[in-house]
């Protein structure tokens, strides 16, 4: 029996950042609620995306009540403070969830949520695979990637190739889950075993970005070119493929790509900045100012894009413009906010019952 606990307690802002990296899987499939704080009588909203793949969810209110819906509601009616929990159960494995609080109060001028409320504080993770079928552990590996556990998902498809070959769609999975977890030389070969069964085109792009990742771009360019060769509209693939070009230096092959993209989806503001900085490398100033401007129009609207902007207005002689654009870079530029360096273990001043 394997047994897990991750804590998010005394998260503070300082660590948002590292937190995105190391936990997105956890916080966008996780069971979560909202709001966290407001008046009696409160209605919380409760949901567990992923949870349609658990044998049984329970959600506890911490007031006597619990619901077996993976996405319900509930009404506090008496003041204080709870504390909710939530349970998957998977075959050979199950998954409890505990939170911070829901706080009832009897004065407020706004239902909300408070800085750490509404996520699992804590999560517990207890799995096994000992006398299951491949089959029963399919379904555990394939549950606990639903919502969002997938160190141990990867360990149950480990466990699974030591008691069957997986088919297609099984290899899949498992490659989506070591890459994930940035586990990428063991995600190209779980790729390219799936592709001996079969020589699909979203795997192929699958494997293409995760060579690339792994800075093999030659062997990147050869797959995803194999990858548009059988799905010839795909905008993503060529929108990677121009990007991978790019880093090789093959200029020429870069600028049809970016053009294959557009012409299949022409909204794509980051392609277009990064096509315009293209143009700009070999000089041609004037497309690279129409694209510019064009992913600026789709909302690419950061300091990077303006100044980038600005610097080939004025290639062009164009300097009111250029000046322009770079008071546009000033305006747009965003320090970290304050809150990041905050610290301490006090209640920020919108938390429990504040008025604010």
């Amino acid at each position: 029996m394997q047994n897990a606990i991750i804590y998010l307690k005394n998260i503070r802002p300082l660590h948002i950042i590292t937190i995105i990296f190391c936990l997105i899987p956890f916080v966008t499939a996780g069971p979560v609620y909202s709001p966290t704080e407001g008046k009696n009588p409160l209605t919380v909203y409760f949901t567990f995306p992923g949870g349609e793949e658990c044998d049984s969810v329970i959600w506890t209110f911490g007031d006597g009540n619990s619901s077996t819906e993976i996405t319900t509601d509930h009404t506090y009616y008496s003041l204080g403070m709870y504390y909710p929990s939530c349970y998957c159960e998977l075959p050979g494995a199950n998954i409890s969830y505990t939170y911070d609080y829901v706080y009832v109060i009897p004065w407020s001028s706004s239902i909300r949520d408070s800085l750490y409320g509404g996520k699992p504080e804590k999560t517990v993770v207890n799995r096994t695979s000992e006398g299951m079928s491949a089959d029963s552990l399919q379904k555990q590996a394939e549950g606990l990637w639903a919502i969002g556990q997938a160190r141990y998902a990867a360990d149950a498809y480990s466990e699974l190739k030591t008691l069957t070959v997986p088919g297609y769609e099984t290899l899949t999975s498992y490659g989506d889950v070591l890459a994930e977890l940035g586990r990428l030389a063991e995600a190209e070969t779980v790729y390219s075993e799936a592709l001996s069964m079969n020589e699909s085109p979203v795997v192929l792009k699958k494997l293409a970005e995760v060579l690339f990742s792994l800075g093999k771009t030659e062997k990147a360019i050869e797959t995803m070119n194999r990858t548009l060769s059988l799905s010839t509209d795909d905008a993503g693939a060529y929108a990677s493929y121009a990007s991978f070009l790019k880093k090789a230096g093959k200029t020429t092959e870069a600028l049809d790509a970016y053009g294959q993209s557009f012409r299949l989806f022409d909204t794509q503001p980051r392609l277009w900045s990064d096509y315009a900085d293209l143009l700009a490398s070999i000089g041609r100033y004037s497309e690279a100012a129409e694209a510019y401007g064009h992913a600026i129009s789709l909302g690419m609207s950061g300091s990077d894009t303006w100044n980038s902007y600005s610097r080939v207005l004025q290639k062009l002689g164009k300097k009111d413009e250029a000046q322009r654009a770079k008071e546009q870079a000033m305006n747009s530029y965003t320090p970290l906010p304050s809150s990041l360096s905050y610290s301490g273990n006090s209640i920020p001043s919108c938390g429990i019952g504040s008025l604010c």
